[in-house]
């Protein structure tokens, strides 16, 4: 049968002791006597089985028990607090939590943002950045912004945009890409988005030129590194066009090819479906759906004015 877990102030004097490698300084940061964090890590050794410091003159070190019981803890302590945080964040009036991927708030959500807060300046707001995995979506939170296909059950959904799959470099690497080489699949200057395998294969595939292979160019891990990558003149990378509507407009991206390819996924907005919306959750959402509205209306009018290319 499970031991009872150690209590959270025996974990919270044992991070702090570890990380300042002294008692005594971590009872100043936990408002607690030295006595008392030695109390408490004494019976976490109890607990334990073992020693977790060695006690020296002036200050205390992991031992390897020790640093194992750290490494598995940390992480553990970081997301109580940040729970713990979240909870906070959610009884507080006019409290708004949004979830949403890593590329989501840097490339749209957190430029834009600022126009929300000017006009609900009493809004307090906490912005999530996750991986699009359905189980990270899961739990606290007022709304969630990710991609996918419309499956998320326990959710009402409603789709903000489809994604379409755009070939887009730094202006530097688009002059002197040689488009005939790149179509024929020659060049190496390519960026893969490990979070996004295909892609390179769906945009191949719609543009009609020569699937680019793994063995060639950078691999990075999510889009927003990737992105941003592009922009420091890395490299070629397959972009969700919305997402980089501003370095288009400014310039930082350019198109190598025309070819715009629906990728079959979308932009989703979901709610727990077993919630009242709160009044700011209804106008950070009707807010959401006319800066999408804008931002699919910009990209519009570049096409139609067949801006692109290495134009801006």
């Amino acid at each position: 049968m499970p031991q009872p877990l150690p209590s959270l102030a025996s974990l919270r004097s044992f991070e702090a002791s570890a990380r300042l490698e002294s008692f005594s300084k971590a009872a100043q940061e936990l408002n607690l006597t030295q006595a008392a964090i030695s109390q408490q890590i004494r019976l976490l050794e109890d607990r334990v089985g073992g020693d977790l410091f060695r006690r020296e003159a002036r200050h205390v070190k992991l031992t390897e028990l020790g640093r194992l019981y750290h490494s598995l803890t940390v992480e553990a302590l970081r997301e109580l607090e940040s729970a713990f945080e979240t909870v906070r964040a959610l009884a507080r009036p006019n409290a708004l939590v949004v979830k949403t991927t890593p590329t989501f708030a840097s490339y749209w959500l957190l430029p834009r943002l600022s126009a929300f807060q000017h006009a609900w300046p009493s809004a307090s707001l906490t912005v999530t950045a996750v991986e699009s995995s359905l189980g990270q979506f899961d739990g606290v939170g007022d709304v969630a912004i990710t991609t996918g296909q419309d499956q998320w059950q326990g959710f009402l959904t409603t789709k903000l945009f489809d994604i379409d799959l755009v070939a887009v470099a730094s202006p530097t690497v688009a002059r002197r890409t040689d488009l005939g080489r790149f179509l024929a699949g020659n060049t190496d200057t390519i960026i893969h988005t490990m979070r996004r395998l295909d892609d390179w294969s769906l945009w191949c595939l719609g543009a009609g030129v020569p699937n680019f292979q793994l063995d060639r160019g950078t691999i990075l891990f999510n889009s927003a590194l990737s992105y941003s990558a592009a922009e420091k003149g890395m490299g070629i990378v397959i972009a969700e066009e919305a997402m980089i509507a501003d370095q288009l407009a400014a310039g930082s991206l350019v198109e190598v090819h025309s070819a715009r390819v629906p990728s079959g996924r979308g932009y989703y907005l979901l709610e727990p479906d077993h919630r009242t919306r709160k009044p700011i959750v209804d106008a950070f959402i009707h807010w959401l759906q006319l800066e999408m509205a804008a931002t699919t209306s910009i990209l519009s009018e570049r096409r139609g004015l067949g801006l692109g290319l290495g134009k801006s």
